[in-house]
């Protein structure tokens, strides 16, 4: 008898490798951006304030950036400052070099603090303010000039899209007065008319005095207290020389409230005035 032919067993297939699931990427959160950006600000709060150290640093070859309008710069500017206005700082990021050291200034501080502020979200590491500003710097006598310092083109810093739409747009929208309740008098006015000053001093410097009414809600924990802020009403935050109110404007603006001034004096021309203080 014959045997049987056994039946073929057909191959095993070979496996075919498959990726391991990819998490989707985390969604990128403004909010959790500004808080870490405002709780990691460093000592000096990113402003020189000394004029002889602005000079000392403008000698060291430091890039100067005046962020006024074209007609302020053409009427005066600091020597071998280059002319990038505040509104198309994100356009010209070509301009702004990030392997040494940037130097903002605009008239009274403002400008620059708030300039400061989107390139710091940027995450240009190596930029610092000069809140004396144009005034601070022709009132000393200094030497200014009139002539156009054409500005270095670099290869632009690698930004996230994500933060560079929002800074941009609060850039490019920035009202006339750029949030800036620039006297007391008009600080006054708006506390009379039911806006709520909030003080972004330290606490050392809050217990020292402060504008009657106001809250303290330090610089580093502002993001942390948005629920603190008031919405429903206007909002004008202050602190000693202006320069970190105008941190803080730009932070609360690009969290979405958008009833936020800023008081450049500060509490000292405040108290000065003789205004009511605690």
């Amino acid at each position: 008898m014959a045997e049987a032919t056994p039946t073929p067993v057909p191959p095993t297939p070979t496996p075919v490798p498959t990726e391991a699931p990819t998490e989707e990427a985390a969604a990128f959160d403004l909010t959790a951006a500004l808080n870490e950006f405002a709780s990691n600000l460093p000592e000096g709060w990113m402003a020189v304030g000394k004029l002889d150290d602005v000079k000392a640093l403008i000698e060291n070859n430091i890039y100067l950036v005046d962020v006024r309008e074209p007609n302020e710069y053409a009427e005066g500017h600091i020597p071998g400052a280059v002319n990038i206005p505040i509104r198309t700082l994100t356009q010209n990021l070509d301009k702004i070099p990030a392997d040494r050291p940037v130097f903002i200034c605009c008239l009274s501080g403002h400008r620059a603090g708030l300039a400061l502020t989107a390139l710091g979200l940027l995450g240009y590491d190596n930029v610092k303010s000069f809140p004396l500003g144009w005034k601070g710097w022709s009132a000393a006598g200094e030497e200014a000039s009139t002539e156009a310092v054409e500005p270095t083109l670099v290869t632009p810093k690698e930004v996230n899209p994500e933060m560079l739409a929002p800074v941009e747009e609060f850039l490019a929208n920035l009202p006339e007065g750029y949030f800036a309740l620039g006297a007391v008098e008009k600080m006054v006015e708006a506390v009379n008319a039911g806006a709520q000053p909030i003080d972004v001093r330290e606490a050392s410097e809050y217990e020292q005095g402060h504008v009657a009414s106001a809250p303290n809600i330090p610089l580093r924990t502002l993001v942390q207290n948005l629920e603190n802020i008031p919405t429903d009403r206007p909002v004008v935050v202050y602190c000693a020389s202006g320069h970190r109110a105008a941190i803080a404007t730009a932070i609360l603006h690009l969290a979405g409230l958008n009833n936020v001034r800023s008081f450049p004096p500060g509490y000292g021309a405040w108290e000065a005035a003789g205004e009511p203080v605690e």
